[in-house]
């Protein structure tokens, strides 16, 4: 994570509950069982990608029962071309089934994958959270972006294939049109016409993939495929989000620079930011916040930090993530980032005062 580099990980997903019983492998090819899954979840609303429509830089949206997705699934014959037809654009993504059913443990996050201090805020505090089930048939696929934030994300195949091209930081820049865009969607040939430094991976059933912060990338569905997805951050690559929160407000101000003397000016900013990059500072900040209460207290009560799906961690990564948080706050400061945001700067020195009082 430190380095930032692209990392696949064998054997993570077979003990999981989802890779053992979501697929019926007693037929030639496996499939999707699509009676057991009725049989244990609600028909509730799930969120799909229609990858026939282009919607500004991703697929159109839709939303469908979860069983009239499913159906498309089944192998009988009734309506068996519009059937296909459909499910060879239907892509069901960013499904947040795990806190929809907390109860229902169809996985665990890997151990490597474990400190995540996203998540852990967001799902403490029955908030939304960033942990996805995607379901795709062959040919279905995800454009060509990098991923929110600018987090780190990881993805675990539990049936099929995926191929995934991933470019390290910069290199998208050599796809920029003539109006500073990137492109939609990429082919390896068009990324070698480029000259761009990429990597073609193809995801085996079982594995993970770690996506640095910053890496483009796109996926394909070579086969029918299943997989679990978290975006997260932690003390690895904190700073990083803190920078791209700084450069989207930075983008917002500029926008709207002919508004500058309006009223509450700064104010209107921080909600333009968060509409476009999804958190503003105060979001940021309440997290780095309840992440360094919650690891003090450790040391204050000699309690233990309980992470997502019950891990738990040790003390030298306790210091860790204080000691990174302790710097994050102490740069911004000396920036004076939150010169416009005086209730924000105090909440900074206030955390400031609390993890020196314990270092």
């Amino acid at each position: 994570m430190q380095p930032n580099r692209a990392v696949v990980v064998e054997g993570v997903a077979t003990d999981w509950q989802c890779y053992q019983r979501w697929i019926d492998r007693t037929v030639a090819p496996p499939k999707l069982d699509v009676s057991y899954l009725k049989g244990i979840l609600p028909n509730v609303p799930v969120p799909v990608a229609d990858c026939g429509k282009q919607h500004y830089n991703s697929h159109e949206k839709i939303e469908l029962a979860l069983y009239d997705f499913l159906q498309s699934w089944e192998s009988d014959e009734t309506n068996a071309d519009q059937r296909q037809r459909q499910r060879n654009r239907y892509y069901l993504k960013d499904w947040h089934l795990r806190s929809e059913l907390p109860q229902y443990s169809f996985y665990r996050t890997p151990a490597l994958f474990a400190s995540d201090w996203l998540n852990e805020y967001l799902v403490e505090n029955g908030s939304d959270d960033y942990r996805f089930v995607y379901i795709g048939p062959k040919g279905t696929w995800t454009a060509f972006h990098a991923d929110v934030f600018g987090s780190y994300s990881w993805s675990v195949n539990i049936f099929g294939r995926k191929l995934w091209y991933l470019l390290p930081p910069g290199e998208e820049q050599k796809l920029l049109n003539s109006r500073r865009n990137l492109p939609f969607s990429v082919t390896e040939q068009t990324l070698q016409d480029a000259g761009v430094v990429f990597f073609s991976i193809l995801q085996e059933a079982g594995e993970a993939i770690f996506v640095p912060s910053g890496w483009y990338h796109q996926v394909q569905n070579v086969e029918d495929a299943i997989s679990v997805n978290h975006n997260w951050f932690n003390g690895c690559n904190v700073g990083t989000i803190w920078n791209n929160l700084r450069g989207a407000l930075d983008d917002v101000r500029r926008e709207i620079d002919d508004c500058r003397d309006m009223d509450n000016f700064d104010e209107h900013c921080q909600v333009m930011l968060k509409a476009s990059f999804g958190i503003d500072y105060a979001d940021f900040l309440a997290i780095i916040q309840y992440v360094c209460d919650k690891r003090l207290a450790s040391f204050k009560e000699g309690s233990t930090v309980q992470q997502i799906d019950n891990y738990v961690l040790g003390g030298k990564h306790l210091m860790y993530d204080l000691i990174t948080i302790r710097n994050l706050l102490m740069e911004i400061e000396e920036q004076d980032s939150l010169a416009y945001y005086p209730a924000l700067n105090d909440l900074v020195l206030s955390c400031l005062k609390r993890i020196e009082a314990v270092l």
